[in-house]
């Protein structure tokens, strides 16, 4: 019953939501993600035929991004109002957006203003509404402080000869690449959610998201 933070295991939350919206008529996976976050759209791209960055390519992390770990890690708790300036403000690339696989925090983070923007609502409470309630995962939330300090597995760092607590990354907007905090007996209704999406078959389909929509995350 330990809280911990899950890290990147957070993306694949974010991803099946995201797809969840896509089932429910809410976005395209093929339309330029500046269509949902208008801030992408003066951005400067590497070369004058480039096309945009794709709901998708946030996805599949060929955004053509910077490789950007473990500074994606320090921005979880960036406010939003930052992160808006900061998209405002342009990203450099390494690649033309599709051509190249290049891990991003920086994509999911983008991702996880689309969630925001299209459901009307902060993508912490869509990605709860969506997933971990309806799972039951009712320890796990992106708000990692309001759980009572004696449930979760806390971290130290050996400074100056002896153990000094490891600050808590708050909630910020980059919280849907790797925010998420949940036990080990809430993740496992998560992975016998997903393991219940094989095989495809015939029959009742009863999941928080389609069997279908789980195969293709």
């Amino acid at each position: 019953d330990t809280l911990f933070r899950i890290a990147s295991m957070t993306k694949a939350f974010t991803a099946l939501t995201v797809l969840k919206l896509r089932d429910d008529g809410l976005l395209r996976l093929d339309a330029p993600a500046a269509e949902y976050v208008p801030e992408m759209r003066g951005w400067k791209y590497p070369t004058e035929d480039s096309p945009p960055v794709r709901v998708r390519d946030l996805l599949n992390h060929t955004g053509g991004f910077v490789t950007d770990d473990p500074w994606g890690d320090r921005q979880t708790p960036l406010p939003e109002d930052e992160f808006t300036q900061l998209l405002r403000d342009g990203v450099p690339f390494t690649s033309v957006p599709g051509t190249r696989y290049a891990y991003s925090n920086l994509g999911y983070a983008i991702l996880g203003r689309i969630i925001t923007n299209v459901s009307g609502q902060p993508y912490a409470a869509t990605i709860s509404r969506t997933l971990l309630q309806p799972l039951g995962m009712n320890s796990s939330s992106f708000m990692a402080e309001e759980a009572p300090r004696d449930q979760r597995a806390l971290g130290y760092r050996w400074e100056e000869n002896r153990w000094i607590p490891e600050p808590t990354l708050g909630p910020g907007a980059f919280g849907a690449m790797g925010g998420l905090q949940t036990s080990a007996n809430d993740y496992v209704k998560w992975v016998t959610f997903l393991l219940s999406a094989w095989p495809p078959r015939d029959g009742a389909d009863n999941g928080p998201v389609r069997r279908a929509t789980v195969r293709q995350m």
